[in-house]
């Protein structure tokens, strides 16, 4: 699985570099996948890469440093921050997901509409079950 993701996130590298987007890197692709229009915080987005606030806070700042992102106070945490992006970013974002719906209209054309259907269907089963076993998760053990 993460060898496909990597080849979906360098497949969106190679768009946004043709698109101008010089700055971008893999785990650049790996932390604006999970960007939201209202922001989150750094540790969420250390969550859901599964990488370090540490990591998620270098990578802020160069795309920060790039006007991709920007730190914005939570409202409903003054002392934390939510990190959105710009709209300096918006053009990469259409860029990226264009891509996307290419690679998977390039994965019905190999595997049929059905498959790929019933793989998106399995793939969301187990990343509830993978949600499930997490550490922080509050259903692990009233369900195991």
């Amino acid at each position: 699985m993460r060898a496909i993701e990597r080849a979906v996130h360098l497949a969106m590298l190679r768009q946004l570099e043709d698109a101008g987007y010089h700055e971008i890197r893999v785990p650049h692709v790996a932390l604006l996948a999970h960007m939201t229009t209202e922001g989150r915080r750094l540790s969420e987005f250390a969550e859901l890469m599964q990488v370090t606030k540490s990591a998620v806070s270098q990578l802020v700042t160069q795309l920060e440093r790039n006007g991709l992102v920007e730190r914005v106070p939570d409202p409903t945490d003054g002392r934390a921050a939510l990190i959105r992006a710009t709209p300096r970013a918006d053009r990469g974002f259409r860029v990226a997901r264009a891509q996307l719906a290419r690679i998977e209209r390039e994965w019905e054309r190999l595997i049929g509409l059905e498959q790929l259907d019933g793989l998106s269907k399995t793939l969301g089963l187990l990343e509830d079950w993978s949600r499930k076993r997490q550490p922080n998760s509050a259903t692990t053990s009233a369900e195991e």
